[in-house]
């Protein structure tokens, strides 16, 4: 997405990563109403996720015309929610799949591809999905400012406005968005689709809410740095080829997170570089 240097293969022992999302989006299945059709998928994904609960949300529409505002009329949709003891859940719909992991439980991106590939592929045969319509992949750090030190581990870049040198105990808080538009022949080798990036930082108040999966309230003022990269165009529901779009967009996030953190930051963070096949 930044026209930056590309990263080398590392890792960091205290990142503060504090969630880790993919998602797929694909036409609608209907047989994921109801409990008799979602079994197949439960089955397959058992030995993974374990354990699995039933959402139902309610959805509101109202409609707005030159009378004046209709009535409004509500439905309903259910959503299924596969988790294990290890922070890692699965929200299923009939027309999208996501795949989250807290920042406590992740164990890189090999393993992370890895989970991905079998769910996806549980997707496919338990539910014939048969096309892709979206991929989005989407990393959130966070960390909390106990003190002043936090503004050299990143780059004045991202620090900003927000540096204890200039806001001092005045700064309440501030947030950046960045909307980035690339040609996948650059990331994905395919050529005609584009990719999307929204990349969010700043220093958000106590209290506040994140929009992950699912939402949490912050309870210290803290740093943001919040990476969200995604493809959006119709193609075959192949696992092994999503997997591999998988890779180049996390490698995009992976980039960019490289280039902000200093020398500071990557002590503080634990970071190492790995070899070629180090996980």
């Amino acid at each position: 997405m930044l026209h930056v240097e590309p990263a080398p293969r590392y890792r960091m022992t205290a990142a503060p990563l504090v969630q880790a999302v993919a998602q797929v989006t694909f036409p609608i299945v209907p047989a994921w109403q109801s409990l008799e059709g979602i079994e197949g998928l439960r089955r397959a994904v058992l030995d993974l996720l374990p354990y699995l609960n039933q959402q139902v949300v309610q959805e509101v529409t109202l409609t707005v015309g030159p009378a004046g505002p209709a009535a409004p009329s509500a439905q309903s949709s259910t959503l299924w929610v596969f988790t294990d003891d290890a922070g890692w859940t699965l929200q299923v719909s009939v027309g999208s799949a996501t795949l989250t992991v807290d920042g406590e439980h992740y164990r890189g991106v090999a393993d992370f591809r890895q989970r991905l590939e079998r769910v996806w592929t549980a997707l496919r045969d338990h539910g014939q999905v048969r096309r892709c319509d979206r991929l989005g992949v989407r990393y959130l750090d966070l960390v909390e400012l106990v003190d002043d030190d936090w503004a050299r581990w990143f780059r004045s870049e991202v620090v900003g406005l927000a540096a204890p040198s200039l806001s001092g105990a005045s700064l309440g808080s501030t947030l950046t968005e960045t909307r980035l538009q690339v040609d996948s022949a650059e990331v994905l080798g395919d050529a005609d689709i584009q990719i999307h990036g929204v990349i969010r930082h700043g220093v958000i108040p106590a209290g506040s809410t994140l929009q992950g999966v699912p939402p949490r309230t912050i309870a210290r003022q803290s740093f943001l740095f919040d990476m969200d990269v995604s493809v959006a165009a119709a193609e075959r529901f192949d696992p092994v080829h999503l997997a591999q779009h998988f890779g180049s967009l996390h490698a995009e996030l992976e980039k960019v997170f490289h280039f902000i953190i200093t020398e500071d930051g990557r002590t503080h963070f634990g970071y190492e570089l790995v070899d070629e096949t180090g996980e």
